[in-house]
C-alpha cells in the first residue's frame, strides 16, 4: 500500500437542535486482516437512500457553508419533529455511501483475499464516500474485464432490488406487477426484466415524458396518474396483465389506496353486488418514501387486501445465500445490458458536499443521476 493519498470519508451528523453537519474527515487508512481487502473507491453512485442519510430529512435547500474548528463543512436544517424522530443519531459522524467499485490495492493473506489483488471489485455495505475502504473478500464481486468503474458501481442495490422485487412476486403466488414511480433508474431495470421474463407490468408515473421514456425501451402499458384518464387505463392494464400485486416507491398520500381500488373493480367485473367486495388477493408492498406526506387509506377496495412494507435487505436475509448467488450471478452476467445505469454527473468527494450540488442531486429528476469519484 505504498504511495496512498491521504485517506477521506464524508460523514454526515444530526445535532440535537436539527443542524447537520457535512464534513470530509481525514481518518485512517485500513489495513487488511487475513481475510479482507483494501479497495480504492473510482465510483460510488449516489441513490436516494444516501440522500436520506446523508441530509437526516433535512431539506437541502437549506444548506450552506460554515467553518467549524478551521475547516470547511456544509450546514443544513432539519425540521424538529424529525430530528427528534432520529435520536439514535444524535452527534454521531455517520459515515455514507451504500456501495461502489474500484481497485483493491491491499489484500490479506487469504487465498481468497489475494485473488482479487489489483481486481476492479464492487462492493456494498455502506460508508462508500471514502477513498479507500476495507472490507471482506467474501463480500466483494470482481468484474468482468470489460466492465468500468462506473459501470460495476451500482452493482447490488437496484439490480438485487429489481430481481428481489419479482421473485417477492412469484414467492406471493402473482404472475404480474404494477410498479410507481416507473421512469426511474430502479424502474427502467424492472421494466427490462419484466420483458425478459415475459411478466406483466403496469408502470405508472407523473409525466408526459416520462411515459415517452418507458415507450422507447418497450414499455406497453403505461399510465400517467396527473392525466384525467389515469383511473381508466389504470383499470385497462389490470385487465390486461391480471396484475393485483403493487411496489409503491411514493410510499404516501392516496396512490395506493387508489390503485387497490382500480384492482377491486376489475375483479368485481360480472359478479354483480357482493356487501364484502371480490375474494380477489391485492396486495401493495411499500417500499420508498417519495411522497412525504401520510399515507391514506380510503377503504373502497373490499376486504382482501393487504399493505406490507418490503427492504431489499430483508429479501436478501430471507432468500439465503444460494438464491442470492444466483441472482448476483445473474447481475455480473448482464451489468451491460439489463442492469446497465447511466450517469449525468461525475464529481468529488469535495463536490458532493457543495450546497448547488446537493440541491440539484436532491431533485432526483429523471435521466439526472450522480456518480463520486473518489480519486477526483
Amino acid at each position: 500500500m505504498n504511495d496512498l493519498r491521504t485517506n477521506l470519508e464524508l460523514q454526515s451528523t444530526l445535532r440535537p437542535d436539527g443542524e447537520v453537519e457535512l464534513s470530509l474527515t481525514e481518518v485512517a487508512i485500513p489495513q487488511p486482516g487475513a481475510e479482507e481487502i483494501v479497495v480504492e473507491m473510482l465510483a460510488s453512485p449516489v441513490h436516494p437512500a444516501d440522500q436520506s442519510l446523508l441530509f437526516a430529512r433535512a431539506d437541502p435547500n437549506t444548506a450552506g457553508r460554515a467553518v467549524r474548528n478551521g475547516r470547511a463543512v456544509t450546514i443544513l436544517r432539519a425540521p424538529e419533529p424529525l430530528t427528534k424522530a432520529q435520536r439514535t443519531r444524535w452527534d454521531i459522524p455517520m459515515p455514507v455511501g451504500m456501495e461502489g467499485a474500484g481497485r483493491v490495492v491491499a489484500a490479506g493473506a487469504s487465498a481468497d483475499a489475494q485473488a482479487l489483488l489489483g481486481r476492479l471489485v464492487a462492493i456494498w455495505g455502506g460508508g462508500m464516500y471514502v477513498r479507500y475502504r476495507k472490507v471482506r473478500a467474501a463480500d466483494a464481486t470482481a468484474l468482468p474485464d470489460d466492465v468500468s468503474p462506473a459501470e460495476g458501481a451500482a452493482a447490488f442495490i437496484n439490480p438485487l432490488t429489481a430481481l428481489g422485487v419479482i421473485e417477492t412476486m412469484r414467492d406471493e403466488g402473482f404472475t404480474a406487477l404494477v410498479h410507481t414511480a416507473a421512469a426511474s433508474t430502479l424502474g427502467q431495470i424492472i421494466c427490462r426484466l419484466c420483458q425478459q421474463d415475459k411478466i406483466g407490468l403496469v408502470n405508472i408515473v407523473r409525466k408526459a415524458e416520462q411515459v415517452d421514456l418507458l415507450r422507447s425501451i418497450g414499455a406497453e402499458h403505461v399510465c400517467n396518474m396527473n392525466e384525467e384518464s389515469f383511473e381508466e387505463d389504470l383499470r385497462r392494464a389490470l385487465r390486461a396483465t391480471g396484475a393485483r400485486l403493487g411496489f409503491d416507491a411514493t410510499g404516501g398520500g392516496t396512490l395506493a389506496s387508489r390503485i387497490l381500488h382500480a384492482m377491486e373493480q376489475v375483479s368485481m367485473e360480472g359478479q354483480g353486488y357482493r356487501h364484502y367486495g371480490s375474494n380477489t388477493k391485492k396486495k401493495i408492498f411499500i417500499y420508498g418514501t417519495l411522497d412525504g406526506t401520510p399515507l391514506q387509506l380510503l377503504r373502497n377496495y373490499g376486504l382482501a387486501w393487504e399493505i406490507s412494507g418490503w427492504l431489499v435487505f430483508h429479501f436478501l436475509e430471507r432468500a439465503g445465500p444460494e438464491r442470492v448467488a444466483r441472482l448476483k450471478q445473474r447481475v455480473a452476467a448482464e451489468l451491460k445490458t439489463t442492469f446497465a445505469l447511466k450517469y449525468s454527473h461525475t464529481i468529488s468527494l469535495e463536490e458532493a458536499c457543495d450546497p448547488e450540488v446537493l440541491r440539484n442531486a436532491a431533485k432526483r429528476a429523471t435521466g439526472e443521476k450522480y456518480l463520486i469519484d473518489a480519486t477526483r
